[in-house]
């Protein structure tokens, strides 16, 4: 059966994350987390995956035609075994929002997206069967970095270059966290193998909100551990919407033990 629009069950919790009602803040649960099948049809055009994480061994620009994001953060652990990752990636909504309007217009110079949905490619290798995603958040408005030039103070107007993103791991602080995931997950291996994409994470953030302007700052932070000699890679699709997904079950069955599924082919960022 066909989603024709997602929406996150994640739950509001404004006075836990100190968050006011200009921007709501929604924890990221199991139920919020769902498995591909291979049954997508994509609605966007495919022209670019803008990736937040991927491996050293990748590079991503985040640029095609006139659309030129920032730079993806390179640190993702590949070529060891039980490696760890605490990576950041900075961007503007703006950017984000540019992006959506790219590959999925709604045809009156608007999206189709109204909620952020992030995916991830697992590349586990041998006998590692599961990745554990340890943290995961997205805050707005964090405070400026020394010095005041640094490029991440402010990324609408900045080309954020993949060595700076990779500079920032857990060392920001301050602003107001928008999305959070409520306690670590056990992911069971979904598609073996990279360029595939494995899950959809919905963050509940709605990219188009009048709460947010063009050059609002926002920080993507994740953490995740057993990974193995695989690389993994942290992405928005241009061609998969998060209302392109289907979705089978719920996301919690598919933690730890869950049969793989088939999976569907992600396009490769220019």
């Amino acid at each position: 059966m066909r989603i024709e629009t997602i929406r996150g069950s994640a739950l509001v919790v404004c006075c836990a994350l100190g968050i006011g009602s200009a921007a709501r803040g929604s924890v990221i649960t199991s139920s919020d987390i769902y498995p591909t099948t291979g049954h997508e049809v994509g609605s966007g055009n495919g022209t670019l995956d803008l990736i937040f994480f991927t491996d050293s061994q990748a590079k991503a620009p985040n640029a095609q035609g006139a659309f030129n994001g920032d730079d993806a953060n390179t640190a993702m652990p590949k070529g060891v075994s039980n490696g760890t990752a605490n990576v950041s990636y900075i961007t503007s909504m703006g950017e984000i929002r540019a992006f959506y309007r790219l590959n999925f217009s709604d045809g009156s110079g608007g999206s189709t997206i109204n909620n952020l949905g992030v995916f991830l490619d697992m590349n586990q290798i041998g006998s590692d069967t599961h990745l554990d995603l340890d943290a995961f958040s997205a805050t707005i408005n964090y405070n400026l970095f020394s010095p005041a030039t640094d490029t991440r103070n402010n990324p609408a107007n900045n080309d954020i270059h993949s060595n700076v993103q990779e500079s920032t791991g857990s060392s920001f602080s301050g602003g107001t966290t928008v999305a959070v995931l409520d306690s670590p997950k056990a992911l069971a291996l979904n598609n073996q193998g990279a360029g595939f994409a494995d899950y959809l994470i919905l963050t509940g953030i709605d990219p188009f909100s009048a709460s947010y302007t063009d050059s609002t700052r926002i920080l993507f932070h994740w953490e995740s551990s057993h990974h193995s000699d695989g690389g993994e890679t942290i992405f928005l699709s241009g061609l998969f919407a998060p209302q392109d997904v289907v979705l089978p079950e719920p996301a919690s069955a598919a933690l730890l033990g869950l049969a793989p599924l088939l999976g569907m082919r992600r396009r490769k960022s220019a």
